[in-house]
């Protein structure tokens, strides 16, 4: 007697090689930040309630309101025309320690 699997039904490929966290960091959005064109870092969202604009609200919170912000696809851009070293530096600091 043959046996045949004449089921429709699929097994999920398990992959032990990659773990939860890999699976989660694919899964966030991440964005180059640049001040006038000078890359300062990366900013990740990684839960549901941040925003690129936390950047902008950093950089208020520091002191700095002469300046604006854009994204264009996932660069996101810091335009100032004072203070330009000093935020630049802020940034880098802000985005070690998150």
């Amino acid at each position: 007697m043959i046996n045949q699997n004449t089921s429709n039904s699929t097994f999920p490929i398990i992959n032990p090689g990659l773990s939860s966290d890999v699976d989660s960091k694919l899964n966030e959005d991440r964005y180059d930040v640049y001040v006038n064109d000078n890359f300062v870092g990366h900013k990740a969202l990684k839960t549901q309630g941040e925003e690129l604009s936390d950047i902008d609200d950093f950089l208020r919170n520091q002191g700095f309101n002469s300046f604006s912000s854009s994204l264009d696809g996932d660069h996101y851009t810091i335009q100032a025309k004072e203070k330009v070293d000093d935020i630049a530096n802020a940034l880098s600091i802000y985005f070690q320690n998150r």
